[in-house]
């Protein structure tokens, strides 16, 4: 029995924090993590198509053997159904596999990065929940940051653990380190802040499919109080919906970090902002935030507004 047949399947954002480190060039930072980028999405359609290569051998073989066994039973050999016995095969073997196992894409199914920007006019609110943002970045251990040094994040998604080993596969070892952009990355950059969050709650249409049209995303991090965690969960969805509904923001999702994956509040609402000022409405939409309320959203939750680098903006 496929163990996801007990519990959904879940969508994991591998999440990364991330600056250049003193003296490193934006322009050549900001090559070296677009083209990991690309990297690790070619890798994992390359991944992906060679997964259902080895399918279709392994269900070929097996309706030989198949086709062998039956032959036995009939007095004519059935060579000439041998495409129709592969077509039957196949068809009952990957229905067990997604009886029995995770069949479906590969590695990363989208990712996305960005770069920090202060957003125009802010004030009262979204000011303070900014500067809990520069905060926040602090106190993971990146570097302060002179002379507006911006802070990156580069987002994967997978579909379920199991490809977070894939996805570490290509990164370490397909990508590698030496003579690559991983390599070069790694040396350019400050400590990372890392973590896994499971999806939880999508407003609107598809993350992944809005993000090429964005300009850029405002990602809210934050603690739950002390509450059950479904009735949180589900006031902070109902929020989101609440939020998305009127405003020009397409897509909204909710994460929760997986259990001991990672640092850093274990809670992120993330929306997509179409252009460069509407975090300004978007804040003033959560400001009756139910689950924390006004006082303790300020207080508490931790603001960053992202200028998407990747996908491009169409």
């Amino acid at each position: 029995m496929n163990i996801y047949s007990a519990f959904p399947l879940p969508l994991v954002a591998y999440s990364i924090l991330h600056r250049p480190r003193s003296g490193v060039p934006r322009e050549r930072y900001e090559e070296t993590l677009l083209e990991m980028h690309r990297r690790v999405e070619e890798e994992s359609l390359r991944f992906t198509t060679e997964q259902e290569k080895a399918e279709g051998a392994i269900s070929a073989r097996q309706a030989q053997i198949l086709r062998g066994s039956l032959s036995q039973f009939l007095e004519t050999p059935i060579r000439s159904d041998d495409a129709e016995v592969q077509k039957i095969f196949l068809e009952v073997f990957r229905e067990l596999l997604a009886q029995a196992a995770v069949s479906g894409p590969c590695g990363a199914v989208a990712g996305w990065a960005g770069r920090t920007v202060s957003g125009p006019g802010a004030q009262g609110l979204l000011k303070k929940l900014e500067s809990n943002g520069r905060r926040y970045i602090r106190s993971l251990g990146l570097e302060s940051g002179k002379g507006g040094t911006e802070t990156y994040e580069s987002l994967y998604l997978v579909r379920g653990g199991s490809n977070l080993d894939v996805l570490e596969h290509i990164v370490r070892d397909r990508i590698g380190i030496y003579d690559s952009p991983h390599g070069t990355h790694v040396g350019d950059t400050s400590p990372f802040a890392i973590a896994a969050h499971n999806l939880v709650h999508a407003s609107g249409t598809e993350y992944a499919q809005a993000l090429p049209a964005a300009w850029g995303e405002a990602a809210f991090f934050f603690e739950k109080p002390a509450a059950p965690y479904a009735e949180f969960r589900a006031a902070v969805a109902a929020a989101a919906d609440a939020a998305l509904a009127g405003s020009g923001s397409p897509a909204a999702s909710l994460w929760q970090r997986k259990l001991g994956l990672g640092r850093g509040n274990e809670f992120v609402l993330r929306f997509i902002l179409p252009g460069e000022g509407d975090a300004v409405d978007l804040v003033e939409r959560l400001r009756g935030f139910p689950p924390l309320g006004k006082e303790a959203f300020a207080r508490d939750a931790s603001l960053l507004v992202k200028q998407i680098m990747h996908p491009r903006p169409s």
